[in-house]
């Protein structure tokens, strides 16, 4: 693996850039839509998202991917790049700031835990 970082946005309905720009440093690649979607838009986001984190992920290197949109949306990103076996990093905006979310694992899946 070579190390690289790279940063990726998926804003949809406002604009998150500016602040990823100063949590980060810069953004490689932003999918944006600035208005509501429709679940009918979905997929076809994020198919879209998906094909950049990929691009990006190329060579090995590492993707901070940073979201503000629907669930719906979230969850068939996360499916795609499941299935991808990209380096991928989830950060979500919280109490002020950007912060990375630990990844889940098999062990999380299978153990019996509360929330």
């Amino acid at each position: 693996m070579n190390g690289q970082v790279r940063v990726f946005v998926l804003e949809i309905g406002r604009p998150i850039r500016a602040d990823v720009e100063r949590e980060f440093g810069r953004v490689d690649a932003i999918v944006s839509v600035q208005r509501a979607i429709s679940e009918m838009e979905i997929p076809k986001i994020a198919s879209k998202a998906y094909k950049e984190i990929m691009k990006l992920a190329q060579g090995g290197a590492e993707v901070y991917v940073v979201l503000s949109g629907p669930l719906g949306l979230a969850f068939q990103l996360g499916q795609a790049i499941g299935l991808a076996h990209a380096k991928v990093v989830i950060y979500q905006f919280s109490q002020g700031k950007y912060v990375r979310v630990p990844p889940l694992t098999r062990e999380h899946l299978f153990q019996a835990q509360e929330v």
